[in-house]
């Protein structure tokens, strides 16, 4: 009888043996495959989460490397504004330059500027506060370069009456300043399509700040009539009205649903030109009231908007939309050294911030479980099948005896181990998938929930981050159960032919000192 045949009949006619043998493995099997399933869909849902995030990314200031580039021990406080005005900020020259990299689809840049009316109304849902008399109202007006706003297309505000702008609207020498206002803000000020409203910048008479007579918590005092110096005003055309989707809004403790923060329906849209054409003129006449004042002016009013080769400094943010949101990376790469210094290129995975917390913590204990129960597969299997061996000390003992080749010896036990654990092996493939997939899920959804708790309780010291997309309004939260559903435990042909590779390549392993115990086997103390 060859070893082949000797293999098979061993395993059949020792089915106890066989079955702790199958059993063990099944069970450190499982382990294994829970693991390498859990490690697989860490990847997966990474993936998965950057395919379902929308392919827009900004450029903003990296502060924390910006504030270590300078040495504040010997910074001269008395002039504390001049770090900030020697610091190059991003301008549209930037923006166009990172515009034509291959990997953009279109770009646009927005310009964000607030002013105020002393007639129009806030949109309020429902407060306890009112605003001063005397104070007047202000509004945050977004600009834009494009016919069609990035907003309307991402589905983050609906038109819902009305239309975009025209090309011709997006030029200073358009025909008329036309607006988008939200269907709210034109409620509250009893205002419709094709009407007229009117905003403008305060420039207030310089004052000097050890005057006792002025109080900045006295409206009558800031914004009386001797105390502005000029209303820098522009009129708009409400071309469009729009709403925020239902879908947006967010579900509180106690199911009660809240609608998205009220300070975005008070968002006016309009076009970039006439942002630029207010702040020129905005600051004009701050130089204006200054020349005409007995006050030194100070560096800020002078440095805030001027002109680097040619272009008025302000803040202006991009949005670039890419072809394919794989390419981040790959864009970031190359877009970034375009940048001014300090400007890094942000995106919008921190919309699933609180998931990768919780995936890379799964990870670590996924990847301890997976290096532990190798350890205990190779200790426990080694010293299971070398006492089911000396047991068969006298088998091994005739046919050494017999003339059998120590060789032939050692394959036959390697083979009734391995087809044994192959059985075992693929057994644990599926249970370990199973168990792993509802263990991981229960274990992700407690620890988002978890991570939500800590969100709505955060005080003093622990605000959530603010980021530039925070900044143009654009989401940067994903619902939980998106990202749940973005977690899937899947037996990928990668994660099944890695969970053979290592549970066979331990089983191999696990056989080596019984293999060094059958060399050494001497037939003849055996036999004797």
């Amino acid at each position: 009888m060859n070893f082949l045949k000797r293999a098979v009949t061993s395993v059949l006619r020792r089915s106890g043996k066989t079955f702790i043998l199958l059993l063990l493995v099944f069970i450190l099997g499982t382990v294994i495959a829970g693991a390498i399933s859990v490690r697989g869909a860490i990847n997966n849902t990474d993936a998965n989460l950057r395919r379902r995030m929308p392919p827009i990314v900004s450029a903003g200031i990296d502060e924390i490397a910006w504030n270590d580039s300078i040495d504040w021990d010997d910074f001269d406080f008395e002039n504390l504004d001049d770090p900030w005005l020697a610091r190059e900020e991003l301008n549209l020259s930037h923006i166009r330059e990172v515009g034509a990299l291959p990997q953009v689809s279109f770009y646009d840049y927005m310009i964000i500027l607030t002013l105020n009316s002393f007639e129009l109304e806030r949109y309020e849902e429902a407060t306890e506060w009112e605003i001063s008399e005397g104070i007047p109202q202000w509004f945050d007006l977004r600009g834009t370069s494009r016919t069609e706003l990035v907003k309307i297309e991402e589905g983050i505000i609906n038109l819902t009456q009305g239309r975009q702008f025209e090309s011709s609207e997006l030029e200073q020498n358009g025909q008329s300043t036309v607006a988008i206002v939200s269907e709210a803000f034109a409620n509250e000020n009893d205002l419709s399509l094709g009407a007229t409203f009117e905003l403008y910048a305060i420039v207030q008479h310089p004052n000097d700040p050890d005057d006792d007579s002025w109080h900045w918590g006295d409206p009558e005092a800031m914004y009386s009539e001797e105390n502005i110096y000029e209303l820098i005003n522009m009129e708009f055309e409400i071309v469009g009205l729009y709403d925020i989707p239902t879908e947006s809004a967010q579900e509180d403790s106690d199911g009660e649903n809240e609608t998205e923060d009220t300070s975005n329906l008070n968002n006016i849209y309009v076009p970039n030109w006439a942002l630029e054409d207010v702040t020129r003129r905005l600051h004009a006449a701050e130089l204006s009231a200054w020349d005409a004042s007995d006050y030194d002016m100070p560096d800020w009013v002078e440095n805030q908007f001027r002109e680097v080769n040619g272009e008025q400094q302000m803040r202006v943010l991009p949005i670039f939309m890419l072809d394919d949101p794989a390419s981040t990376e790959e864009f970031r790469a190359a877009a970034e050294p375009l940048l001014p210094p300090y400007h890094v290129i942000e995106d919008l995975s921190s919309s699933f911030g609180d998931i990768a917390s919780s995936m890379e913590t799964m990870q670590t204990i996924a990847n301890w479980i997976l290096y532990v129960s190798i350890g205990a597969t190779l200790l426990i299997l080694s010293l299971l099948i070398t006492l089911f061996l000396r047991d068969r000390r006298y088998e091994m003992g005739v046919y050494l005896a017999l003339g059998e080749k120590k060789g032939k010896i050692v394959a036959q036990i390697l083979l009734e181990v391995v087809v044994t654990a192959f059985i075992g092996i693929t057994l644990a493939v599926f249970a370990g998938n199973f168990i792993s997939s509802t263990i991981s899920e229960n274990m992700l959804r407690n620890a988002l929930a978890e991570e939500a708790n800590q969100d709505d309780s955060w005080g003093w010291g622990m605000m959530p981050e603010w980021t530039v997309f925070d900044e143009i309004g654009i989401p940067t939260s994903m619902p939980v159960e998106e990202m749940v559903d973005a977690f899937q435990v899947t037996l990928s042909i990668e994660t099944i032919g890695l969970f053979y590779l290592i549970g066979l390549g331990a089983v191999v392993l696990s056989t080596i000192i019984p293999v060094i115990y059958v060399v050494t086997l001497n037939p003849k103390k055996v036999l004797m």
